[in-house]
């Protein structure tokens, strides 16, 4: 299915928005859906990442002057976070999706209410509302709301009857690695002592409060050896001020920009000072413990339940930071109290709420009931097919994917651009089969066969979708040796496996594969050296297994 958003994100609004909508769209694409965002260019905004992630960006310009809304007689509280009237905003969007239809519109914005919702419905299926206030009316099928402390009744009169309401950080929009992270995170917070503090104030912190907590921080007792981990966003205004006054400070500090790697930093840290908002459910999963500075009025009532919860502490706002935070810290880094804040942290949400709420969309579109079917089905068709270019986003949602990344040899996130340039040179290659593996017309999995000089050899590569059944792994394997031999009648299929992939030595033994060596130390990570174990298969030894298998 085809899912639109519309989020923004500026100085002004922050970047939380576009963020966990960006999560929600690479949950989807991970099942084959394609998304498109439509985006206004606000100063600060993240059209770049988006489109760098291999996702449709659609710009709303900033018309001068500015059409007031005269109609508006209870104008919303954030109406100027728009930049332009609700009315202008659903023309210009309606104007950039013409001619085109989705399953689903998912709206972020505190500026849009039910007004903006039922102009712009035509384009969609069906809308979604990303909330956190309960302040405004919705027009919407399915409303999300992850905060801590929000009941379903907040939003009784402002959603309409037969709305599916998705509450509570339960259904926290948390990219996979969080809860992939989490069991080892919980492991090491069972007894540890205050050494690694990571400081991050979201992507823009236009105040230079991360300024204002690292001052704070130099009055502390916190040890010379503690290190500090600061993360900032690329347009933050004071970033060039805080990496200057990174240098005058007695602890060992970094100061990173636009990471990917947030989960294995939360990870590694013993505790966060953070802004308020949607990263608290990502800190949660990993049980860090938490000093949250409230920046906004809308994060008050979150940062008070996490407090309330015992999973932080809250210092109210930036200007108590100079008195409260050095008492606090110190506080903290010489107590039990840190052991007990994870695990209250931990208790708030386990990080597989994109799942739950991809669910509730599938299902409220037809297509949860539409695979619960095909499970049922005595007759299951499944088959390889050539990969065509409207494959490139669902394979690079899987290529991506920390799951499979973390066992190929080129390890970073691919942007769509390298991922397009890749196809048109493999897809162009006659020595290269791109194949795409189907059960009943769903794609769960790609498989590429390289023949080299000898045209009868060829090298193998394969992965699955993520979310792909138990099981599907075997029938993939079977299906890509037969293509082999059968269809391109190899005399020989050669595989190889980085090391610690245990999954894939034993899966390559189970289709009959012979361990022909190990290249010691071969593959270099950035940071270890890894062998590579070399499998190979010949076409009788193929057809004996696939004998014995039918006997």
């Amino acid at each position: 299915m085809r899912v639109a958003f519309r989020a923004d994100a500026s100085i002004q609004i922050g970047t939380g928005h576009v963020m966990r909508c960006l999560t929600l769209a690479d949950a989807l694409r991970l099942r084959g859906h394609t998304c498109t965002f439509v985006c206004r260019d606000h100063p600060g905004n993240l059209v770049e990442l988006i489109a760098q992630k291999g996702f449709e960006v659609r710009s709303l310009s900033l018309p001068v002057p500015v059409v007031p809304d005269l109609k508006d007689d209870a104008p919303l509280a954030h109406a100027d976070w728009l930049g332009v009237s609700w009315q202008q905003d659903a023309e210009q969007t309606m104007g950039v999706l013409a001619g085109e239809h989705f399953e689903w519109l998912v709206v972020d914005h505190y500026a849009l209410d039910v007004r903006w919702e039922r102009w712009v419905a035509s384009i969609a299926n069906q809308v979604m509302a990303i909330d956190d206030l309960a302040d405004r009316p919705h027009g919407c099928h399915l409303l999300l709301d992850q905060n801590l402390g929000r009941q379903s009744g907040d939003y009784a009169h402002w959603v309409p009857e037969g709305c599916l309401s998705l509450i509570g950080p339960r259904y926290a929009l948390l990219r996979p690695e969080f809860a992939e992270l989490r069991a080892q995170s919980l492991e090491r917070r069972q007894g540890f002592s205050l050494k690694r503090i990571l400081v991050t104030l979201g992507g823009v912190d236009r105040d230079n409060i991360t300024g204002q907590v690292l001052e704070a921080l130099a009055q502390s007792r916190l040890p010379n050896e503690a290190v500090l981990d600061v993360v900032m966003g690329a347009s933050a205004p004071a970033l060039d001020a805080v990496r200057k006054q990174v240098e005058t400070l007695p602890f060992r500090v970094s100061v990173s920009v636009n990471v990917t790697d947030m989960a294995e930093r939360m990870c590694l840290a013993d505790l966060c000072i953070g802004a308020a908002g949607s990263t608290s459910w990502e800190r949660c999963c990993l049980g860090l413990p938490t000093i949250l500075v409230v920046l906004a009025g809308n994060q008050e009532s979150g940062a008070r339940a996490l407090d309330e919860a015992g999973a932080a502490r809250v210092i109210g706002c930036a200007d108590g930071l100079g008195e409260s935070l050095p008492d606090l810290v110190d506080k903290l880094s010489l107590s039990g109290e840190l052991v007990d804040m994870a695990d209250k942290a931990a208790a708030v949400t386990d990080g597989t709420g994109t799942s739950l709420v991809v669910d509730a969309m599938l299902r409220l579109s037809g297509g949860v009931q539409y695979v619960k079917v095909i499970r049922r089905c005595s007759v299951t068709t499944a088959k390889l097919r050539q990969m065509e270019a409207n494959d490139l986003e669902m394979v690079l949602g899987w290529r991506n994917h920390p799951e499979v990344r973390r066992y190929m040899y080129t390890r970073h996130e691919i942007s769509f651009d390298e991922h397009m340039a890749w196809f048109d040179r493999a897809a162009n290659n006659p020595a290269l089969n791109l194949m795409i593996y189907e059960v009943n017309g769903r794609g769960l999995g790609f498989v590429n066969i390289a023949r080299g000089r000898c045209d009868s050899v060829a090298d193998w590569g394969f992965y699955l979708a993520p979310d792909a059944a138990k099981g599907t792994g075997r029938s993939l394997g079977r299906a890509a040796l037969n293509f082999a031999f059968e269809e391109l009648h190899l005399h020989k299929v050669c595989g190889q496996a980085l090391g610690f992939n245990d999954r894939s030595i034993a899966f390559h033994r189970r289709l009959g594969f012979a361990q022909e060596g190990i290249l010691r130390e071969q593959h270099f990570d950035g940071a270890h050296y890894h062998d590579v174990v070399c499998f190979g298969l010949l076409s009788h030894e193929w057809r004996q297994k696939v004998k014995e298998c039918a006997e």
